[in-house]
């Protein structure tokens, strides 16, 4: 069963948006890996995660999801210095702040954003599991260059799958 947020998300995605899945890019990897980097140089005392099918070596669409960990009220101490390395941000919500952007032909969400347990709790279960991460990654494939909607759809089953589990 999706949640309200997953719903109202699956309805402002394009109809005609396609998926395209693209086999896994060490690139991309090390790329995300020198953006916590230099992250981490900045905010030692936060916690940042580098997540999605780039971080865990799958098939995906090659992009770079990275995570700053912050509770929303001290997001004025945060974004100016994000800002200051990556611009100025795409969106702007009471729980998050999220810039896109592109980095050496990879693209790149990074979020300001509180701890998104249900996130987290996926990535360190399919981490962790080989056949959960194998399933995923079949999953990815079966809609390659289809719907990007019932991609997202199929992914959020799949999530609520996993954590009934």
């Amino acid at each position: 069963m999706l949640t309200q947020n997953e719903k109202n998300y699956l309805v402002k995605i394009n109809p005609n948006k396609r998926v395209s899945v693209k086999r896994f890019d060490p690139k991309a990897k090390e790329i995300g890996e020198l953006i916590i980097s230099k992250l981490k140089e900045k905010f030692s005392t936060l916690k940042i995660l580098f997540m999605g099918a780039t971080a865990l070596g799958i098939v995906g669409q090659n992009d770079i999801d990275i995570y700053v960990l912050a509770n929303p009220k001290d997001f004025a101490i945060y974004s100016p210095i994000l800002k200051e390395l990556f611009g100025k941000p795409g969106h702007i919500h009471k729980t998050f702040i999220e810039w896109s952007f592109t980095k050496n032909d990879y693209p790149v969400e990074l979020y300001l954003t509180k701890p998104p347990k249900k996130q987290i709790k996926v990535f360190e279960i399919l981490k962790s599991n080989t056949k959960l991460l194998k399933e995923y990654e079949s999953l990815k494939l079966k809609f390659d260059g289809k719907s990007f909607r019932d991609y997202q759809k199929a992914k959020y089953e799949f999530y609520h799958k996993i954590l009934r589990q």
